[in-house]
């Protein structure tokens, strides 16, 4: 039997169970997307992380004397050099010295038998006394005695100079006396001893020379450049160079000479003088060559500074905590510095370390 209050209360209860359905369905979804948003954000702030800084190291742009240096390699020289020959060739009696020794001029370095040029050396000095008896001789024949030569006629003590002898037999002593002189062998000039091949109880045949005499106070730098760069050099010009033997250490010389020719290799030798004060520069060293010359009024900044980007030099400005981009341009270079012409200002701190990674507004701080 159809029961109108019956049907009326089922479809209550069904409108209201699909009520409580749908509503919290709602409820869920609304409060779906605004939480969604609030993990979005949160979860950017958490993921952000603040870029690194960089250390990085700085220079001021200066304005100065720029040095120009042309670059080149050199072999260094002593400035003096004697090779000590065998003037006499005999049997070697002694040798004094050693490689490496320090002599002074006329020191005595060896000898040679003596005893052949000691027989030569008495056998003229008594041919010169028997020219000196006829020499006498022949004097009184003119009604002069021998300490009267000062007063005679000068064709007169000539005639009787040659017809006795004399003037040959004096030449002869002074010879022998020379020649005997040289079997002991002396230090032409001061300096070390080097190339000594002398050894004592060998005949000088057997050897070139007895040694070499090295004078190192002072050394001569011989090195090459090309004719296109000759218009930067100048005698006096100040030099500096380092030799490929003693890393870390620096010295200074200037020009000496020009050589007015060009070879071959359109090459010209230029020479340069360096003390040696300090005894470390030795005969034959090979050595990079630093010729100066001052360019005045240039911004000068350090060579490591300069990069290239896009086939263009840049440079980095530390500004405010940040690497700032500049596009440059440069005229002059040596192996430290160059000199910029556009983009950059007299007091700006360019990076100069660290810089290879770095992009326009790094953050970078000074160490």
């Amino acid at each position: 039997m159809f029961n109108p209050l019956h049907q009326i209360s089922t479809m209550f209860t069904k409108s209201l169970v699909l009520l409580v359905i749908t509503c919290p369905f709602y409820a869920c979804s609304s409060n779906t997307g605004d939480t969604s948003e609030a993990d979005i954000g949160e979860a950017a702030r958490l993921s952000y992380v603040k870029p690194k800084e960089t250390k990085v190291v700085v220079s001021p742009v200066k304005r100065g004397a720029f040095k120009l240096e042309l670059v080149s390699n050199g072999k260094l020289e002593a400035q003096r050099k004697a090779v000590v020959p065998f003037v006499v060739q005999e049997q070697i009696n002694t040798v004094h010295v050693k490689e490496g020794d320090r002599v002074s001029a006329g020191q005595l370095l060896g000898s040679v038998e003596t005893f052949t040029y000691q027989k030569r050396l008495d056998e003229s000095l008594n041919n010169f006394q028997l020219s000196l008896i006829d020499l006498e001789d022949r004097l009184l024949g003119f009604g002069y005695q021998i300490q009267d030569t000062a007063n005679m006629p000068e064709d007169q003590l000539r005639v009787a100079k040659l017809r006795s002898g004399f003037n040959s037999s004096m030449l002869a002593l002074k010879e022998a006396r020379r020649t005997f002189e040289t079997t002991s062998i002396k230090a032409p000039i001061g300096g070390v001893v080097t190339n000594l091949e002398a050894r004592v109880h060998n005949p000088s045949t057997a050897f070139q020379k007895f040694c070499d005499i090295l004078d190192l106070r002072s050394m001569h730098l011989v090195f090459y450049l090309l004719e296109t760069e000759l218009a930067g050099v100048e005698k006096g010009q100040l030099i500096e160079l380092k030799p490929f033997a003693l890393q870390g250490d620096r010295f200074e010389g200037r020009v000496s000479s020009i050589n007015p020719m060009i070879n071959d290799k359109g090459m010209v030798r230029i020479t340069a003088i360096v003390p040696n004060t300090k005894g470390k520069l030795m005969d034959g060293m090979s050595a990079r060559v630093l010729l100066k010359r001052e360019i005045p009024d240039c911004l000068i900044i350090p060579k490591s500074a300069v990069l290239y980007r896009q086939n263009r030099q840049v440079v980095f400005v530390f500004k405010d905590g940040e690497s700032i981009w500049k596009y440059v341009e440069t005229s002059y270079e040596n192996s430290t510095q160059v000199a910029v012409i556009e983009g950059l200002e007299e007091g700006m701190e360019v990076i100069y370390e660290n810089n290879l990674n770095l992009a326009h507004e790094s953050p970078v701080i000074k160490e």
